[in-house]
């Protein structure tokens, strides 16, 4: 790291110093396991952690119990941050070398949303302390933003102004290829719940066919759906995809269900094909209903944007990952992953870690995600680097999902979160000593602003959807998951 300023290297002096913290953190977090909307103790981490270093911290922003706004300084230019903390329901696992779940059907990490705000803060913290020793004035944002999984958090607090004012924004994402995004971001998302009631007619009867009930207009909005997805150009031939979940069918055991609730959510690459869908979906709904004799509400759950690029934030961020260079994996790391290799019948790899360092043009098309991440992009310039832990790639085989789960609570994650850390913090005091650096993104971020321009897709007064009947565990603070065990 020859060449770096002082305050550069007083920052990343700070990260390795703290790696061990960082890891207790992280490893928390992962035993949280809390699933969007319901992060109540790993946000609650992250915001004493904050505070306890000086920052000012805002709980409950947007309406969100599990959403928080953090700053520190009053001088200087805006740097953001943010913090993911959601766990994905179904990837519950052990930190163990083999297929072990913590709670059967529960939530865990693959993607490692445990390190992921965990990290961002400690980034946050070391740009405090080096603006405070080496005299670099900086006000310092960081987001806490929930419910990634959902992409809800991120449009809500767009639409809610709590992303304006920065001068820059630093994001990162643990998994995919180490690599800072180019020129193509995630996928656009919108997702709605459809709410069908029943509307009894006279008598509850048609003639001698018993009263549809509302699961069955769920039902049948499935059938609808997939059978006209098939014609929905922005799905069969532009690359985009659908899926749903049924939150209640009524939970009737004796009688007709009287209502029931489905979600649809959809990812395409433009907003003119997320609108075409929605269009198609709630069609799909309104015939459901009408078969089935009910009334059906739709609601929008969230929407996102497209993503706006920004080629001098990812050169500056690409170039400070070149020389932190990929994760420093100890022997233990390795000694881990060689033993999940060996259980899965694997030859075992001396260096059974991907170090693969993937220049930004080539990044998309190994994994093609939609993420409200996106929503930054239009408030200020922004760069995303993606930091890998994932293992070495064997010829003709993949490797199961609960690997990356397991990964998610050893020491390969915290040498991923120090390794991103150090990426951001260090990127933040280039935009800070070298102004010429921030005003060339600004500038770049005002010029795509001018020709192309999307604007918060959540409308004023839709309520963040905290109140529905997302999967959470039974009692806090968590020890009996909704999904019993099947044995």
């Amino acid at each position: 790291m020859s060449g770096w300023s002082a305050s550069k290297r007083f920052a990343v002096d700070w990260v390795d110093a703290k790696v061990a913290e960082m890891g207790e953190m992280s490893d928390t977090i992962f035993g949280y396991a809390e699933p969007g909307l319901r992060e109540y103790r790993s946000a609650k981490l992250l915001v004493d952690f904050l505070r306890r270093q000086g920052f000012k911290v805002e709980e409950g922003v947007s309406g969100m119990p599990t959403a928080f706004e953090a700053e520190w300084g009053e001088d200087g230019s805006i740097i953001g941050f943010f913090a993911e903390y959601d766990a994905t329901p179904g990837h519950s696992q052990k930190p163990v070398p083999w297929d072990e779940p913590a709670v059967p059907y529960g939530p865990g990490f693959t993607d490692a949303h445990n390190m992921l705000g965990v990290a961002s803060c400690f980034a946050a913290v070391a740009l405090k302390r080096a603006s405070e020793e080496c005299r670099v004035p900086v006000r310092v944002r960081l987001l806490g933003t929930p419910a990634e999984k959902l992409c809800v958090g991120k449009p809500f607090m767009a639409r809610d102004g709590l992303f304006d004012g920065m001068d820059a924004l630093l994001a990162w994402h643990p998994g995919g290829p180490t690599t800072v995004l180019g020129e193509v971001w995630p996928l656009a998302y919108k997702s709605m719940l459809f709410n069908f009631d029943v509307e009894k007619a006279a008598g509850g009867q048609s003639g001698d066919v018993s009263y549809p009930g509302a699961l069955d207009a769920a039902v049948l909005m499935y059938n609808n759906v997939n059978t006209m997805k098939e014609h929905m150009p922005a799905l069969t031939r532009r690359g985009g995809s659908i899926n749903e979940f049924i939150m209640t069918g009524g939970q009737c055991t004796v009688s007709t269900p009287e209502f029931s609730q489905v979600v649809y959510a959809w990812r395409t690459n433009n907003l003119a094909d997320q609108e075409a869908i929605s269009v198609g979906v709630e069609r799909c709904a309104r015939a459901a209903a009408l078969a089935a004799e009910c009334r059906v509400e739709p609601r929008l759950i969230t929407a996102v944007r497209t993503g706006l690029p920004n080629k001098t934030m990812t050169g500056l961020v690409m170039g400070n990952l070149r020389t932190v260079g990929p994760p420093r994996y100890t022997d233990e790391d390795r000694r881990f992953a060689r033993e999940i290799q060996k259980n899965l019948g694997l030859k075992q790899m001396e260096q059974p870690y991907n170090l693969t360092i993937i220049e930004p043009e080539n990044a998309y098309g190994a994994f093609h995600p939609a993420d409200d991440v996106n929503e930054f992009t239009w408030h200020a310039p922004t760069a995303r680097l993606y930091v890998s832990k994932a293992l070495a790639p064997v010829q003709g085989f993949r490797y199961p999902r609960w690997v990356e789960s397991a990964l998610c609570g050893m020491g390969a994650t915290h040498r991923m979160g120090e390794t991103a850390a150090k990426v951001l913090v260090a990127s933040a005091l280039d935009l800070l000593e070298n102004p010429k650096l921030l005003s060339a993104a600004k500038a770049e971020f005002k010029e795509r602003l001018r020709i192309r321009h999307e604007k918060p897709l959540v409308p004023e007064g839709v309520k963040p959807p905290v109140e529905l009947r997302w999967p959470e565990w039974v009692d806090r603070p968590g020890s009996e998951w909704w999904i019993p065990p099947t044995v």
